[in-house]
């Protein structure tokens, strides 16, 4: 009797050890958020020479600084603060219930970077775009960087790591050409066509910063709910659904491929589902859940790459 009470309290502990790793693992600081300790993160965000900003908000500049911190430290790249980079980061464990008493960034805050980060990304194209037009002004910054190199030989090794640091996600971006011809539409398998029937379906459902709902979606929470609804789940933000399923170049895009954007912050901020002949259809924040064309000027230019997780 003893014996077999002794196995009861054993297979209960064990029950309570996987039950509690599992409830941390997936507790995490993401886009938003705000309060808990993220002050103390951004203190050790900038410690560690990221450039984030010490406001207690998760924003988007906080995001990026722990993507950097995750990428200079072998980490998954989604700027997602887990378990596993809060510990790396904090050198202790995260506190699920500091993370469940979190508050959140007024929607003004919100929709500010929003814009900010699509004016961003206009501004670094046009820059781009000025210094390849102008040798003049591309030869006299190489000219300065060569003479700074000179004078500051003792610094030459911190540079380089704020340099490392400070790098832009520009070059992921990926344009597409005003006369890009898409693959031509293959047959598209009864499951794809079931996936994009009820993608279609919440055509017009109004935008909603964190709706993962019919009643309002964001971009990633829209995606995520209709390809639940055929048993296939997804990662819940849009730069984590980056990170699955097999990559896709534009001339193979197929109806039912995922789709990325970098819009108002930098790397993948939005996600969309392909239709078919260069449209896909997303939820945006300016007029729900609606088709667009990739090739159009506003998203052609801020295109990022696909996956194909079918």
């Amino acid at each position: 009797m003893k014996s077999i009470q002794r196995k009861v309290a054993l297979a209960a502990a064990m029950v309570l050890v996987v039950g509690s790793h599992w409830g941390v693992s997936a507790a995490s600081y993401t886009y938003g958020a705000k309060g808990g300790d993220i002050p103390a993160i951004q203190k050790k965000l900038i410690a560690a020479g990221y450039n984030a900003r010490l406001n207690g908000e998760y924003d988007a500049n906080t995001k990026w600084a722990v993507r950097l911190y995750q990428r200079d430290n072998g980490l998954p790249v989604n700027g997602v603060l887990d378990a596993t980079t809060y510990k790396k980061l904090m050198g202790k464990s995260l506190n699920e219930k500091t993370v469940a008493s979190l508050g959140r960034m007024s929607d003004e805050k919100i929709a500010a970077e929003m814009a900010a980060g699509r004016k961003s990304t206009s501004t670094v194209k046009a820059s781009d775009s000025e210094t390849a037009a102008s040798p003049k002004v591309a030869n006299k910054a190489i000219k300065t960087k060569a003479n700074a190199k000179q004078g500051k030989q003792t610094s030459k090794s911190k540079d380089k790591t704020s340099q490392s640091k400070s790098s832009s996600s520009s070059s992921l971006l990926d344009p597409i050409e005003p006369d890009f011809i898409f693959t031509k539409t293959a047959n598209v398998p009864k499951s794809v066509r079931t996936i994009l029937k009820e993608a279609e379906s919440y055509s017009g459902v109004p935008y909603l910063f964190g709706g993962t709902t019919p009643k309002g979606f964001d971009c990633s929470g829209y995606v995520r709910y209709v390809f639940a609804k055929s048993g296939i789940t997804l990662p819940r933000s849009a730069d984590e659904q980056y990170t699955v399923g097999q990559k896709i170049g534009k001339h193979n895009l197929q109806p039912g491929d995922l789709v990325f954007f970098q819009t108002y912050e930098q790397g993948v901020s939005h996600s969309g589902i392909y239709i078919g002949e260069g449209k896909f259809i997303s939820a945006t924040s300016s007029r729900g859940v609606t088709v667009a064309n990739i090739n159009d000027g506003y998203w052609g230019e801020r295109y990022i790459g696909a996956k194909r997780v079918i």
